[in-house]
């Protein structure tokens, strides 16, 4: 069976959307095995000069909101709809995507830490030289749509540089407008993800998270589909924002702060089944109970507690863990 987004392709097809124009491309990718992939590439070009919004989805394969949300955008957009130019890559990483997983297979290297990539390294490393040389050098805006995948549930959210600097100001004012209600401020960002192969050219950037779990919860797909909607209005993209009716109530807007690194997440000190004491988004203080692993027999093997005060902003995905498995993360609700 054909897959409908990964596809064998013999030749180079990606190129340059011209002014009026709707194209669906791929771009070649060469495996270490001989065997190549296609990089999808949906692009609209309107009549009129504007913008360059470029969206990546699938950075991790197994994260399926911002996929969707690409290929919803691709089918309802048409280029008399925007100014300027919007480039989609809504698997960005198809060697992940293949085999449903948040790393790529081939050298379990995270694609979300391989930016801004290396010509003659892994397949990982030139998968993310070819994203950052061929896209994201072409961009005014970057979009990065992410999720918990299999392994997290993650707070509803739009990420941001927080910063006071024009590249700060830009990059809030974004998240803003994408209107998730919940923001994550970043002062630091670490090197390997696109938003710090952007942030090294100078382009601003957005990015989301939202619960995962390998579904797509219906106001997840809603949030991310609206939200980047508001974007390209936000950016001046939409000649016809009326038409998608996207201020039926004011968004509330609450922020948390910290690095956004999932590496630095607790992690569980066994095996067993954990059982959360609070719910994802609690607000906790130091000490509080998060929850409690145990075993098969019922006896407890850890108990889980707050580190510090913060925002529940990542936990666990599912019940069964093994030791060194993040099990959550906090955000600061201070900057």
């Amino acid at each position: 069976m054909t897959d409908p987004i990964i596809q064998k392709q013999e030749e180079e097809v990606w190129g340059d959307c011209l002014p009026g124009q709707k194209i669906s491309s791929s771009l070649k990718l060469p495996g270490d095995s001989g065997e190549s992939l296609s990089l999808p590439v949906l692009q609209l070009a309107g009549p009129a000069e504007g913008p360059c919004l470029l969206v990546f989805a699938g950075i991790h394969g197994d994260e399926y909101e911002g996929m969707e949300t690409i290929l919803r955008l691709y089918a309802q957009l048409s280029p008399d709809d925007i100014r300027g130019r919007l480039i989609m890559v809504p698997a960005a990483n198809p060697y992940a995507y293949r085999g449903g997983t948040r790393i790529t297979p081939e050298d379990g290297m995270n694609l979300a830490r391989a930016f801004p990539g290396d010509p003659n390294g892994s397949l990982t490393e030139r998968l993310a030289f070819e994203l950052h040389h061929r896209f994201l050098t072409r961009a005014d805006f970057l979009l990065d749509l992410h999720s918990g995948g299999t392994h997290y549930a993650v707070a509803t959210l739009a990420g941001y540089y927080h910063a006071d600097s024009e590249l700060g100001r830009r990059s809030r004012a974004a998240a803003e407008a994408f209107g998730t209600g919940l923001l994550w401020g970043h002062t630091d960002i670490a090197g390997g993800r696109s938003i710090s192969s952007a942030q090294s050219l100078g382009i601003p950037w957005l990015y989301t998270e939202a619960y995962g779990g390998q579904r797509i919860r219906p106001e997840d797909s809603e949030a991310f589909f609206t939200g980047t909607l508001r974007l390209m209005r936000h950016l001046g993209m939409l000649t016809g924002p009326e038409r998608w009716k996207l201020d039926k109530e004011p968004v509330p807007i609450k922020t948390i702060y910290g690095d956004g690194n999932f590496d630095a997440s607790v992690v569980s000190e066994t095996d067993g089944f954990f059982i959360p004491a609070v719910p994802l988004g609690s607000e906790v203080t130091c000490g509080d109970m998060i929850g409690a692993i145990v075993s098969l027999t019922g006896a407890e093997r850890q108990e889980v507690r707050a580190y510090a005060d913060g925002y529940l902003v990542m936990m666990v995905g599912t019940p069964k863990v093994e030791r060194g498995q993040p099990l959550y993360l906090l955000a600061s609700l201070k900057p």
